[in-house]
């Protein structure tokens, strides 16, 4: 039977609320999750490891999520083929194939079971460079990063990513506050959403700085505050 691990990774398959889900993004102490019609949703890492019923079916360590074409959606052609770019170039490095495909053969360069991460860095930044694209290694680690945590949403260019209209499309830093403020108030009274709203805002500025987080609109952050502070009764409108 799959036990419950401490942490989840990008890729494991997991049974939560009845239904299969991938694990797509992890953000602090929030799990996006994808069920197989694409639906959407983010939860509490706690919340779902304590779920009654929650198992994990497979496990998928170092692999990124496969494509999410719905974040792609809307967006100017140039700007969806260069996060599709991304994709394929930091699949690769992670995996040594651009795909993530386990039927694929592995590149040699890129095998992770004969070189480390630095090793398959500074490799994929040569060939990048070599081919005219003038991408540095701290550029490279970023996007890395962004798409670790925030699947293929995290390598769309910020000019153009749409304001949070719900939990899939959320700022994730905004439901990572959001969760970080729930979690700290599991034994105080309730207090109205826009006392929490105040608090998260002071959390986003603290950790990034006035102005760097757009926070969601009245009716968005409702929503926000309910699907991730589910069952908590945190707050009244």
């Amino acid at each position: 039977m799959p036990a419950r691990p401490r942490l989840l990774s990008l890729g494991d398959r997991v049974r939560y609320d009845g239904r299969e889900h991938t694990v797509a993004a992890l953000h602090g102490t929030s799990v996006r999750l994808f069920d197989d019609t694409q639906a959407a949703s983010v939860v509490l890492l706690g919340h779902l490891l304590a779920s009654e019923g929650f198992t994990v079916l497979s496990t998928a360590l170092n692999r990124p999520p496969l494509p999410e074409a719905r974040v792609l959606e809307g967006l100017p052609e140039e700007a969806a083929r260069r996060a599709e770019w991304w994709r394929r170039h930091l699949t690769e490095l992670l995996t040594g194939r651009p795909d993530g495909d386990a039927g694929s053969p592995v590149r040699a360069e890129y095998d992770p079971t004969v070189h480390s991460l630095r090793q398959r860095e500074l490799t994929k930044v040569a060939e990048l460079r070599e081919r005219g694209e003038e991408v540095g290694l701290s550029t490279l680690r970023r996007m890395r990063s962004r798409l670790e945590n925030e699947g293929v949403a995290g390598l769309i260019d910020g000019r153009l990513r749409k304001p949070a209209t719900g939990t899939s499309r959320a700022d994730p830093r905004v439901v990572e506050a959001i969760a970080k403020v729930a979690g700290s108030r599991t034994d105080e009274p309730t207090v109205s959403a826009q006392v929490l709203r105040r608090r998260i805002e002071r959390l986003l500025v603290a950790e990034h700085g006035p102005g760097m987080v757009r926070m969601p609109s009245r009716a968005a952050f409702y929503r926000l505050l309910e699907a991730v502070s589910t069952g908590q009764h945190l707050f009244v409108r």
